[in-house]
């Protein structure tokens, strides 16, 4: 199903919190693999990550390479890149689930309602797409978003949920 990538620099406060609510969706088989790919943390993010049970790469570079490294470790169909400050709203699953059984070729994604985030483009919140679409657009990038223009949606509302 979903392998989430997180890239992450010094960040203890926000990522227990953020793959805490990973759980739900990896309990229900949506979520199969959480990649952290951190750029060199000196607090505690590694060991919360590792602790987590998330494959865990070190990387130097910016965020942007990071991203772009763990997508291609990312084992499942579809990739979730997320940003470590978001906690997916409950239900997101639901939503996201609904969303890939339209197809590979679109991409989608959410963003937190009031006070879940300190903003940032779509793609800093949470984007949903295929690592066949993210294949045929020459994987990730900084002007990703750009290149779905067409393909990007906002994940509605879900009766279970988001």
């Amino acid at each position: 199903m979903i392998s989430v990538v997180i890239s992450t620099k010094d960040q203890e406060r926000a990522i227990g919190p953020v793959l805490t609510a990973l759980v739900p969706a990896a309990v229900d088989g949506v979520v199969r693999q959480v990649i952290v790919v951190d750029g060199g943390s000196r607090d505690f993010t590694l060991e919360i990550a590792k602790d987590s049970g998330a494959d865990v790469l070190e990387l130097d570079g910016p965020p942007e390479a990071r991203l772009a490294a763990g997508c291609a470790k990312a084992k499942s169909d579809w990739l979730l890149i997320l940003d470590p400050t978001v906690l997916p709203p409950s239900g997101w699953e639901a939503a996201a689930r609904a969303h890939m059984e339209l197809g590979t070729d679109k991409a989608a994604w959410f963003a937190p309602k009031r006070g879940w985030v300190l903003g940032g483009p779509p793609a800093a919140h949470g984007l949903l797409v295929s690592h066949a679409l993210l294949n045929e657009l020459g994987g990730y990038s900084v002007g990703l978003v750009r290149k779905l223009a067409g393909r990007l949606k906002r994940l509605k509302p879900h009766k279970d949920g988001y």
